[in-house]
């Protein structure tokens, strides 16, 4: 994958393919490059809940670049200078947290897209457009056409404005239904209630022109999950994250392994006692 050059993950979500993701919070490159090796169509680099600096960020956005999958990244806040950062890094999608106005959704646009259809500052010389190497006006088109703004719909007051976040030209909306829940007082979990808002969300995201990212009800368990949730008219989905999925294979291959050796112990407690004898003596 090419910098700005095309963005696949992007293609395939406006032909209403479904993609698959990886989120990275470990801030290690090797393991970015290795999932990205695997055929993602994305990995997904988390700024938000977990520390990451604008170095790490950029040699992430490279790693994942590398093996072929498409970079995007979640950033803390709306803070447009990390906007910028991050943009000139070379990432070619930002969620933005917290889109709970028009307003908001207006901003991020204008941060990330050039004339016309945004404000963003003009470089010519930072990694994004190959230090330069990009000719200028090319250059401009492609951002525009390839690095997306993706809006978190998490509260009440984002369900209330949606229909307006909707009209304000931003690429793809994906929902937080566990931050959804805590605004709606179920603490986190999502209840029936917080359900029905999802799909509620669902059901407005998906009659607009804005590409529906993830719901947050998972979609992955089964057959039955998955088919539901692309009815829902989802097209992002996530494995998990990086350090999830280590510590699932590490705790797996624990309890097998204790498994396998509370068995040998049983199945073998007469060999086991003679190793067991002193060997020699007085």
């Amino acid at each position: 994958m090419n910098l700005v050059e095309n963005n696949p993950m992007l293609e395939k979500m406006k032909r209403g393919e479904p993609v698959l993701g990886c989120q990275v919070r470990s801030r290690s490159t090797l393991i970015a490059e290795m999932i990205a090796y695997c055929g993602l169509d994305y990995v997904f680099i988390e700024g938000e809940h977990f520390v990451h600096n604008i170095e790490t960020v950029e040699n992430l956005i490279r790693a994942v670049q590398i093996a072929g999958a498409v970079p995007i990244v979640r950033i803390p806040s709306h803070e447009d200078g990390l906007i910028l950062q991050v943009l000139e890094a070379g990432i070619m999608g930002i969620i933005f947290p917290h889109i709970d106005t028009a307003e908001q959704a207006r901003h991020a646009i204008r941060e990330v897209k050039f004339a016309p259809k945004g404000n963003r500052g003009f470089g010519d010389s930072a990694r994004a457009s190959k230090f330069g190497c990009i000719p200028n006006d090319q250059y401009l088109k492609l951002v525009n056409d390839n690095v997306m703004v993706i809006g978190m719909i998490e509260s009440r007051e984002g369900i209330k404005n949606l229909d307006e976040i909707l009209e304000t030209g931003i690429d793809v909306l994906r929902i937080g239904a566990k931050d959804l829940s805590l605004d709606m007082g179920y603490g986190g979990e999502v209840t029936p209630e917080v359900r029905r808002a999802v799909e509620k969300i669902c059901r407005k995201v998906r009659d607009s022109k804005v590409i529906l990212g993830d719901a947050g009800l998972g979609g992955l368990g089964s057959q039955q999950d998955f088919e539901e949730v692309c009815r829902l008219g989802c097209h992002m989905f996530t494995l998990g994250s990086d350090m999830a999925l280590i510590k699932k294979q590490v705790v797996k291959s624990l309890a097998d392994f204790k498994t396998k050796k509370e068995q040998f112990y049983i199945n073998n407690q007469d060999w086991i006692a003679c190793k067991s004898q002193p060997v020699g003596g007085n």
